[in-house]
């Protein structure tokens, strides 16, 4: 009987590709659960229908993703499985499906799809999958504001810490929300410009930095962003963590700010100031900025 235990533990299982053993299905299994009972106590905080139930399907699906991100990434099994526990039980990822209802999942998971494709080297693809996230995520974003009736806000900000936290945001907003537009674009054109002159090879570990660069920066810089515009940010530092274990912090870092975000937009208040988590995302963008730069010119 001990025989068999032992052999029935350890023996490899194979569905296509994928080898498992019986402990990996049940970590799996717990680990997985363990979201479930995790959303179940506030799935009723907000109205439970449809768009929710998916949403909350959807994360499942993108922890997976992200998974399978990591392991053509790093060819890491043991990191891609850890990447989906954590995304399983991740605070924001929970939050924004079962307890706020924000859903952001449903454009967020064209990002990822579309990072996965393009380091499997199927770039047009890809493009076109982020491309699609960001139009979802324009649309969802315009429907808020008009829900809001808030065609001239007063700030700048809708709860996410941005940089217009740090500088005074009430002031000239209909000037300001055009300026750091143009500015905005203005750094990402510049960036393709310095990519295309200096013929940068585009190799995973830079794809992934500079994905979660710009999944900071763009948010950062862009006003009247809402508060959970670093849901795609939370996820992508968690991959870049996975890819350079050295950067711990980032993921925890960016976990922080995040939640924050949310609970000053659910209870309108925070432990800390506002302009506290602009510095740090500053920080992080410094950082992360620091390491593309190193990588170009390696």
């Amino acid at each position: 009987m001990d025989d068999f235990l032992r052999e029935f533990i350890s023996k490899k299982w194979k569905i296509g590709k994928l080898t498992f053993t019986f402990l990996d299905a049940l970590l799996a299994v717990c680990i997985t659960g363990t979201g479930i009972f995790l959303r179940l106590p506030v799935i009723n905080y907000t109205v439970t229908g449809p768009e929710k139930i998916g949403a909350i399907v959807l994360e499942y699906l993108l922890a997976v993703l992200c998974g399978a991100v990591v392991r053509c990434c790093t060819g890491s099994r043991n990191r891609a499985f850890l990447t989906y526990a954590i995304l399983v039980i991740y605070p924001t990822v929970a939050a924004n499906g079962a307890l706020w209802n924000v859903n952001a999942v449903y454009y967020v998971i064209f990002f990822f799809a579309g990072l996965y494709l393009y380091l499997k080297g199927r770039r047009i693809p890809g493009t076109l999958s982020i491309l699609a996230g960001v139009g979802i995520a324009l649309y969802r974003m315009r429907q808020t504001r008009l829900a809001m009736s808030a065609a001239h806000p007063a700030s700048l900000t809708e709860g996410w810490p941005n940089f217009f936290e740090i500088i005074p945001k009430d002031a000239f907003v209909d000037l300001f929300d055009k300026v750091f537009v143009l500015l905005l674009a203005g750094v990402l054109l510049t960036m393709v410009y310095c990519f295309v002159e200096k013929k940068v090879r585009m190799t995973q570990e830079l794809t992934v930095q500079l994905f979660f660069f710009l999944s900071v920066l763009i948010p950062y810089f862009a006003p009247y962003m809402p508060a959970w515009a670093g849901y795609t940010a939370d996820i992508a530092a968690l991959i870049y963590f996975m890819q350079r274990k050295e950067r711990f912090y980032i993921p925890i870092l960016h976990l922080i700010v995040s939640y924050s975000a949310y609970a000053y937009a659910i209870n309108g208040a925070t432990k800390l100031p506002m302009v506290v988590y602009s510095v740090i995302l500053l920080g992080i963008l410094i950082n992360t900025g620091v390491d593309i730069y190193k990588e170009v010119n390696r």
